[in-house]
């Protein structure tokens, strides 16, 4: 599924009405199609009343052609919650609601929501912004309140804001959210993904070649898509063909981290796993996964890795296929010397989770001297660190914030993690939905690093492994919450759903 923004949206229906579909078609597209998927879930829940909250924009007379088309079958109620429709696509759908009943009065509208089986939420569009209207609040309170109410979303729930994500105080919270030309990023972004529901989405009528027009497409990552990048093992396979992975991390007061990653590395199925940090860390790696195999390093009078380790990492580096640098390493002068010193002589890809990309954070550019490919992965605030910005400058935007990151250095790839992790490169991104707030522990980061890294040093690329460790970690918390909910599971949790995953995707 694509996604755009609320601008380039409204781009596409320009030049998709330049080429013919004009606005009017395309309206009665997103209304028809509108009136199909209400008519079905009235007709699956067994509900023969259907109310329509209408403002006075675009997403009015998408409205205006739904209720139409289904007052031939139920009981069709129009509310003009902002007046009569400003524009004159809208206007003109107006004008031609026949029999249908049509409220204006705040009470009576008021009365009506009440009383509502079924509601359709099309009063602000993909163009809001600010806060929601007293009264407008007040009906969607007034939604909230009675479970038995089903709240569909016309394009994007009231209140939310396409772009990004953020929900106005007072918005609707939808049970459905039905889409129209292509999907909304900010749906896909929290807090806005909570209101939303299950999104469909209904094709308008813009022709191929506008979409060719935007240069960064950016995409929903879905199941399929995962399934297709996820290569299958060969019968007369051998541990050689999986690749080694040598993992710098861990120090002595946080070997949690260290074991997390590697733990995840090996069930994602990679060949070699080995562990290079200091020797009591190394010791608990091997006995929590014997598997391991451990590089027990120099370290400082705290148990944090010291520059002096740099020539054996990358003796051992020579044999190895990816690299991953930073879960729990800490951070000291000797930390930093000792990533920088490697990023510039590593040769194979390399992930960077956490004290990894903190250490770099006052001197980024170091990126352009590295020699193979690089996956990032940062969560907001450390994101933040490396562009030198707020936590806010990032979350206005996330999908930009992303790309202009990987723009930035050759052969990168930026895991901007969050609810709607972005995984993006240069000329396109992907958005994620699995996953859930029960993975907001720490550890969880480590798990997904350590993951990336495990399917990278599989040779398969960094770009690939990025979406399937992200989409496959994200779906592990999803089993994880099923089973032991969201407030108990831990981080440890989603490495013991990841043989079951695994085991369905073969």
């Amino acid at each position: 599924m694509r996604l755009v923004t609320p601008l380039e949206m409204m781009k596409l229906e320009d030049l998709a009405n330049q080429s013919g579909v004009t606005y009017d078609i395309m309206m009665d597209n997103a209304g028809n199609g509108l009136a199909m998927h209400i008519a079905r879930i009235a007709l699956e829940q067994s509900r023969n009343s259907i109310l329509f909250l209408c403002g006075n924009g675009n997403n009015a007379g998408d409205c205006f052609v739904a209720a139409a088309k289904l007052a031939k079958q139920f009981t069709v109620t129009v509310c003009m919650v902002a007046g009569i429709p400003k524009t004159r696509t809208a206007y003109t759908k107006f004008r031609l609601l026949k029999n249908i009943r049509i409220l204006t009065a705040q009470d009576e509208i008021r009365t009506a929501v009440q009383e509502a089986q079924i509601i359709a939420d099309g009063i602000f569009g993909i163009g809001f912004r600010g806060e929601l209207p007293p009264f407008v609040r007040e009906l969607s309170a007034i939604v909230a309140a009675d479970k038995e109410k089903l709240c569909i979303g016309v394009d994007i729930p009231s209140g939310g804001n396409g772009l990004n994500g953020t929900a106005a105080e007072g918005i609707f919270r939808c049970n459905v959210t039905i889409t129209f030309g292509a999907a909304k990023a900010g749906l896909f972004m929290s807090p806005l993904s909570e209101y939303c529901g299950a999104i469909y989405l209904v094709e308008i009528g813009i022709p191929e070649e506008a979409f060719s027009q935007f240069p960064y497409p950016v995409t929903h990552l879905t199941d399929q898509e995962v399934r297709s990048l996820l290569p299958a093992r060969p019968k007369n396979a051998h541990k050689g063909m999986f690749g080694t992975l040598l993992t710098v991390a861990g120090c002595r007061n946080m070997p949690g981290a260290a074991i997390l990653a590697m733990q995840a590395a090996l069930r994602t199925g990679v060949g070699l796993c080995c562990l290079a940090s200091e020797e009591g860390v190394c010791r608990m790696m091997v006995s929590n996964s014997p598997e391991a195999i451990m590089l027990p390093l120099p370290t400082d009078n705290t148990g944090k890795l010291t520059p002096q380790s740099i020539p054996a990492i990358l003796e051992n580096a020579k044999t190895a296929t990816a690299v991953l640098i930073g879960c729990g390493l800490g951070l000291t002068d000797n930390i930093r010397q000792t990533v920088t010193g490697l990023l510039t002589q590593l040769e194979c890809p390399v992930i960077l989770d956490a004290d990894g990309l903190n250490a770099i954070a006052s001197g980024i550019d170091i990126l352009r001297k590295v020699k193979g490919p690089v996956v990032l992965t940062p969560h907001p605030g450390e994101m933040a660190r490396l562009m030198r910005c707020t936590v806010a400058d990032i979350q206005k935007d996330r999908v930009a914030a992303a790309k202009k990151l990987a723009a930035r250095f050759p052969n990168t790839v930026v895991v901007l993690k969050g609810d709607g992790t972005v995984i993006a490169t240069a000329d396109h991104a992907s958005v994620n939905t699995t996953g859930n707030s029960g993975m907001s522990k720490g550890g969880s980061g480590d798990v997904l690093a350590g993951m990336i890294a495990g399917l990278t040093a599989q040779h398969i690329p960094a770009e690939d492994a990025a979406k399937i460790g992200v989409f496959l970690h994200g779906l592990a918390g999803d089993c994880a919450a099923a089973e032991l909910s969201r407030r108990a599971m831990l981080p440890s949790d989603l490495i013991r759903q990841l043989p079951l995953l695994f085991g369905e995707y073969e």
